[in-house]
């Protein structure tokens, strides 16, 4: 990761950690339901294409969603830049 830094007010930090977690968790609700689809296939049931989410992210994103949550925890308060 590039070394340089950007400053977020102190506030933002667990509404960022909270949109990661909900997207975390979308992710692996549709993955589950693309699982349970497939099952049902592999059994012989029909499966609507329209009631499966498609795939939209490769298999790494799941790590990079756990690489941002845990880079919140690095974040360090600052002084104010002096006026």
């Amino acid at each position: 990761m590039a070394s340089e830094m950007v400053t977020l007010p102190a506030e933002a930090i667990p509404h960022i950690r909270r949109m990661l977690v909900v997207g975390l968790h979308s992710y692996g609700e549709c993955d589950r339901i693309r699982q349970e689809a497939r099952a049902a296939e592999a059994v012989g049931q029909a499966v609507d294409p329209q009631l499966t989410p498609v795939m939209l992210t490769a298999e790494y994103e799941t790590a990079a969603f756990a690489e941002a949550l845990s880079w919140l925890g690095y974040a360090e308060p600052v002084a104010e830049a002096a006026a």
